[in-house]
């Protein structure tokens, strides 16, 4: 009888990932996880599943969201994470003399009356 290839997850494969990149090797890393080797050898090997709850567990003892094993290496953001209305506030201290250049320098010509009183 033939020996069926396993079928392996992208979860399970990310978290392959995730234990090579840690530098760690297969017993450290089911150490971290909290599992014996045997256990994790069989999940990344995927000849056993992993539960919700199990990966959910997985995550909090990588210190990671379980929709970051999914998209591993790659973060995953809401729309709402990415704020592209970054405010920068900037305070300079500068001589009267050179007031007038350093603002037309930085805002250019426009606004130039208003920020100069």
């Amino acid at each position: 009888m033939k020996k069926e290839k396993a079928i392996i997850h992208k979860v399970i494969s990310n978290l392959n990932k995730i234990q090579i990149n840690s530098g760690l090797t297969k017993s450290s890393f089911a150490l971290t996880i909290g599992y014996p080797e045997s256990k994790w050898n069989k999940i990344s090997n995927g000849h056993q599943n992993l539960s919700i709850d199990e990966l959910s567990n997985i995550a909090e003892k990588l210190s990671m969201r379980e929709i970051d094993i999914y998209t591993y290496p790659n973060k995953y953001y809401l729309p709402d994470d990415k704020n592209d209305d970054v405010k920068v506030i900037v305070s300079l201290e500068v001589k009267n003399s050179i007031k007038s250049k350093v603002l037309k320098d930085v805002f250019g010509n426009q606004n130039i009356e208003i920020l100069n009183k």
